[in-house]
């Protein structure tokens, strides 16, 4: 494998892993996101209408930090530390839409390369929060995987709570019509985000979803606009299968850490900010949080992550891609 460092037409940083018809592509000074997992010439991610570019170009238009955060949003992989969803008032700071690790810049070195490894760590440090993060990235080009491994680092003296999720966001060709989720999940809750396109009316329901027509489990062919959060998963993984492309992408993950996939479909349903019809994506996402409320709501149920003073956590994830055919 091989690894290039290149300037993106917005001047960000970029850095290229190239293997046997694979390309992971990385932003260090946005967040450490992986930007790109190209698959025989087609990136399985998906990318904003408005691309990637320095962190703060966009800042003077944005009123809350949720527009911060969209108008900074490549697509791709991000990481939510130590929120995740709304702003979050809690021990004394304002956390901002979807946590600060995803856009802070990050460090990176190269561990290790041979002609089917890659390894790259990725660390920061928070500014708000006392938190040091470490992401190491192993690509296996043989073995057709992805693994991270996340160690989080509690470097205050109090013990703090947090919420921790993974933004995985695919698009097309991947995404399309007829191309289906499996999720070993019993139950789903809708939030309903449009009265007209979204399939699914609020509430909450068995997974998977009978009525075809509210079915979350297959990309249709019309135009749709759908979050929910499916809940008591029988283990940590799901699969996106595109018999049309014979390809199968699977993730795999601790669900000691994550118990929760939230599933956001946009496929040209929302007319509005920030896409104006204009964004054709799947986003399922590995999450600690049952909600989209913040920090405060998840200690409120009793569902956030406690960070003990100098304790550090791990979490680590594999998504993996094989022949849909078999």
């Amino acid at each position: 494998m091989d690894i290039k460092i290149m300037t993106n037409p917005g001047q960000m940083e970029v850095v290229q892993v190239i293997g046997n018809g694979l390309v992971v592509e990385f932003l260090p000074e946005k967040g450490g996101d992986i930007y790109k997992i190209c698959i025989h010439d087609y990136n399985i991610l998906w990318e904003s209408p408005w691309g990637i570019g320095k962190l703060g170009n966009r800042a003077d238009y944005c009123h809350t930090s949720k527009e911060r955060w969209l108008q900074s949003y490549p697509g791709g992989w991000q990481i939510l530390f130590p929120n995740a969803g709304e702003d979050s008032f809690n021990h004394g700071v304002m956390h901002n839409f979807h946590g600060e690790a995803c856009q802070v810049p990050w460090q990176y070195k190269v561990e290790e390369v041979s002609e089917s490894l890659m390894k790259i760590t990725f660390s920061t440090r928070l500014y708000k929060t006392p938190y040091a993060i470490e992401r190491v990235v192993m690509i296996d080009d043989a073995d057709q995987s992805l693994v991270i491994h996340e160690r989080i680092t509690n470097h205050g003296q109090q013990d703090l709570w947090v919420e921790w999720g993974q933004h995985i966001a695919f698009g097309a060709p991947l995404i399309g019509p007829g191309v289906t989720l499996e999720v070993p999940a019993s139950t789903i809750e809708s939030a309903e985000r449009d009265s007209i396109r979204s399939r699914l009316k609020k509430g909450t329901y068995s997974w998977p979803i009978e009525d075809a027509s509210s079915d979350l489990s297959i990309v249709p062919a019309e135009k749709a606009t759908d979050f929910a959060i499916l809940k008591d998963l029988a283990a940590g993984w799901y699969a996106i299968n595109n018999e049309k492309l014979d390809l199968r992408v699977t993730v795999e993950w601790d669900t000691t850490i994550m118990p929760n996939l939230w599933l956001w479909q946009e496929f040209n349903g929302l007319q509005d900010y920030p896409f104006y019809g204009a964004c054709y994506v799947m986003g399922v996402e590995p999450n600690s949080a049952s909600h989209e409320g913040g920090l405060q709501e998840s200690i409120q149920r009793g569902e956030a992550i406690e960070m003990k003073a100098q304790q550090t956590k791990s979490f680590e994830l594999k998504l993996s891609w094989t022949r849909f055919k078999g």
